[in-house]
């Protein structure tokens, strides 16, 4: 685990182009150890094209996407993508999908396969799925399976989580449990980095938020979020959410 304080990610004057298209232009970031970072924005504003820049599958030209620059050391990474398309089918346990997450399963030391496997079983009981665990995965619930993928981005021990969309189509009891558990993994010094097109969800759950719609219009504490910044990287789309705001923006028509 990293050291508090520690900088955890750095992106500098990143621009990305996609199909002859500049998808993200002139992004400039910094993360530090133990933060939970909301990522929002419009759809189509570049939120999953920078996840996926970040973990290194999409290429930036210019730009620059340090992990751990300085004396930290290089961060394990796990990811929770936006969704699973699984065959009906798919005969595969809970236990046995959240073990597919440990690069020892299957080969290696046995202790090393005893150690994965002791793991996996506390985190099925961390995301409240010990009594799924035999349950084919396609059963589980959109909530549950969500859970059991967070669970197996965890197995590994990563200093850093990355999570795409996450909460799409859970229930509203689904998000607020899988919030939690990103809250308390964000206090135990794990930095969680959540992409999401909810902000009443994201806005109150995580420390810091970032707005993006091509260019980053907004970087800052939660509690400081400034609407205005807001309005202006969503426009009319705003008119779908209620968010609390100060008397003045509200006369300048956010809504």
């Amino acid at each position: 685990m990293h050291q508090p304080d520690c900088t955890v990610l750095k992106v500098t004057d990143l621009t990305v182009h996609l199909g002859g298209r500049e998808i993200l232009s002139g992004i400039d970031l910094t993360v530090r150890s133990g933060e939970f970072l909301g990522l929002i924005g419009p759809n189509g504003g570049g939120k999953t094209t920078l996840l996926r820049t970040l973990l290194g599958l999409v290429p930036a030209a210019p730009g620059c996407i340090t992990w751990s620059p300085g004396e930290c050391r290089a961060p394990r990474i796990g990811y929770v993508p936006q969704r699973t398309q699984t065959d009906p089918t798919y005969p595969l346990s809970a236990r046995a999908v959240l073990l597919q997450g440990a690069t020892c399963h299957g080969q290696g030391p046995a202790e090393g396969r005893r150690a994965a496997k002791d793991r996996a079983e506390g985190l099925l009981k961390r995301v409240g799925l010990e009594r799924q665990a035999a349950q084919p995965f396609v059963h589980l619930s959109g909530g549950q399976q969500r859970r059991l993928l967070l669970a197996r981005a965890l197995l590994r021990r990563p200093d850093a989580l990355l999570l795409d969309e996450p909460t799409t189509g859970v229930d509203i009891e689904g998000q607020e449990q899988f919030c939690t558990l990103l809250q308390e993994l964000g206090a135990e010094g794990i930095t969680v980095i959540l992409v999401s097109h909810d902000l009443p969800l994201v806005t109150g759950r995580a420390d810091w938020i970032a707005c993006l719609n091509r260019t980053l219009h907004w970087h800052g504490r939660a509690k400081d979020l400034d609407p205005s910044k807001v309005r202006h990287a969503y426009a009319c789309e705003l008119t779908r959410y209620e968010i609390t705001q100060p008397e003045d923006a509200r006369q300048e028509g956010f809504r």
